[in-house]
């Protein structure tokens, strides 16, 4: 109300200037009164006008402070707590229900941390004399091609001068270890059937899988004989298998873990099943591993097979062996040998990745064997906790390993970075590194001291070092060779003879 009177004044006393100086222009002086009036009256106004529009600003300011509070409050306090209850309170019984929650999480954590452990079964790591059980499909008629005792004594000369097995504290290296389901039907322990390094980086951030073929000839101090690879399990157990392996390929194994193939296929079914690109010939040789498969899993016989009438094929290129195996006259990996990408459920996924014969043998079935740990993995990043949970309380109680609880934990707690890692792949001993024998109706592998070391150091270059290849790998071994570097930086004795 003053502040319409105060404007009313002002207009007042604006009309009552005008006024007199009409008044008064006879003597003159009215033009310059007239103006100078109406520039004080003008100046009255506009001070009147800016005090106004100050008020109402810092009303408006006022209003949005208010609010800008009110929206503050209500972030900060996102629960709806009585109007009453002060900003302490209200603080308080936030932060007490944020650590209520902490400490059920962290229970629900350590539960399910030593219900998981709790599954695991210890290594069996129990001494054996007498010889494993060797399938009679993997004799051969062929002539002996090297003297045994004379490798034996190479080999034992190689092990008495032990090269440095290098190891890291970035780098962890499982041994996965499968056994072969046909020894194991009748015993507590059979041959390996698959044997794999599994090396995680964690400053790389690459995980390596690296097959080591079973067929590699090797001296076994504790049975005190030669024999394949594979036979040390059967000896000595994961333990021992891996101090033969730390012997002959320079590196240290930090833990163990062991597998039975009832367990490959659930984790296989748990991911919703495997991809491949599963060939013609590989398709017909999946038959004879499944049957065995069906037999133990007490399935009807023909389950799972895989229709061959997809590959558009006459069925005059299959017929039977002498043995009553199911077999094809077209070549593995020829131009006749067409594939199709198929989606495998576990049962089928394991026959997959057990195929030997006629699809390059073990050469073959190790690369098959890590293109599925490699779709399992891949497979895996999709799963939800509820079906991780599932699949553990499934597969767990079969697993047999020396990982200790505080490494179980770090693995589980990470695992989902671990899955983001480049994955690489290797094979030992590598193609040109090793050559081909035969003893006692066995094909095997054979190395001399240079080709272990060569193997061995290729194994180094993937794991620890730079190398994302086997190419690039033989291609750094070949250059420290070239210029005269590599027993030093590998701290490797030079062999006697080569």
């Amino acid at each position: 109300m003053k502040k319409k009177k105060d404007r009313s004044g002002a207009s007042e006393e604006l009309k009552d200037m005008i006024s007199h100086a009409m008044v008064n222009k006879k003597n003159g002086e009215a033009d310059d009164e007239l103006l100078s009036s109406i520039a004080k009256a003008k100046k009255n106004k506009e001070a009147h006008a800016s005090d106004s529009g100050t008020n109402n600003t810092k009303g408006k300011k006022d209003r949005e402070i208010h609010n800008d509070d009110t929206e503050y409050k209500e972030r900060r306090f996102p629960l709806r707590f009585p109007r009453r209850w002060s900003l302490r309170k209200k603080t308080g019984v936030t932060l007490g229900i944020i650590f209520l929650v902490l400490v059920l999480v962290m229970a629900l954590i350590v539960f399910l941390f030593f219900h998981y452990t709790g599954m695991l079964k210890e290594r069996d790591n129990s001494k054996r004399t007498a010889k494993p059980p060797v399938d009679s499909r993997d004799l051969v008629d062929e002539e002996d091609t090297f003297d045994p005792a004379a490798k034996e004594k190479e080999l034992r000369d190689m092990l008495s001068k032990k090269s440095k097995k290098i190891s890291n504290e970035k780098v962890m290296n499982v041994l996965l270890i499968g056994e072969d389901i046909r020894d194991t039907a009748e015993q507590d322990r059979g041959n390996t059937d698959v044997m794999m390094l599994i090396s995680l980086n964690k400053e790389h951030k690459t995980i390596t899988l690296t097959s080591l073929m079973r067929d590699t000839w090797v001296f076994m101090d504790q049975p005190n004989i030669a024999n394949k690879l594979n036979q040390a399990y059967w000896y000595g157990g994961a333990e021992y298998l891996s101090k033969v392996v730390e012997d002959y390929f320079s590196v240290k194994i930090d833990r163990t873990v062991k597998v039975n193939f009832q367990q490959f296929i659930d984790i296989a079914d748990a991911v919703g099943g495997l991809d491949f690109e599963v060939s013609y010939t590989e398709a017909v040789a999946m038959r004879d591993p499944m049957d065995e498969q069906n037999h133990y899993l007490h399935n009807p016989q023909g389950t799972d097979y895989v229709d061959l009438k997809q590959y558009g094929k006459d069925e005059s290129v299959n017929y039977y062996d002498v043995d009553g195996k199911f077999s094809t006259h077209i070549e593995y990996q020829s131009e006749k040998d067409n594939t199709i990408n198929m989606h495998l459920n576990g049962n089928q996924a394991l026959a997959y990745a057990r195929v030997r014969y006629g699809c390059g043998d073990d050469y073959g079935r190790t690369m098959r064997q890590r293109e599925a740990i490699k779709e399992m993995v891949t497979k895996a990043k999709k799963l939800n906790l509820i079906e991780l949970d599932a699949l553990m309380n499934k597969v767990l109680p079969e697993v047999e390993t020396d990982l200790t609880e505080g490494e179980i934990a770090e693995l589980l707690l990470n695992a989902f970075d671990y899955m983001s890692y480049d994955l690489q792949q290797l094979r030992l001993p590598v193609d040109d590194y090793f050559n081909m024998g035969f003893v006692d109706n066995q094909s095997c592998l054979l190395l001399n001291t240079w080709q272990f070391q060569a193997n061995a150091a290729m194994l180094r270059y993937m794991v620890y070092g730079d190398c994302t290849t086997v190419e690039e790998a033989r291609e750094q071994y070949q250059k420290e060779i070239d210029d005269g570097t590599f027993y030093e930086k590998n701290d490797f004795q030079p062999p006697q003879i080569w």
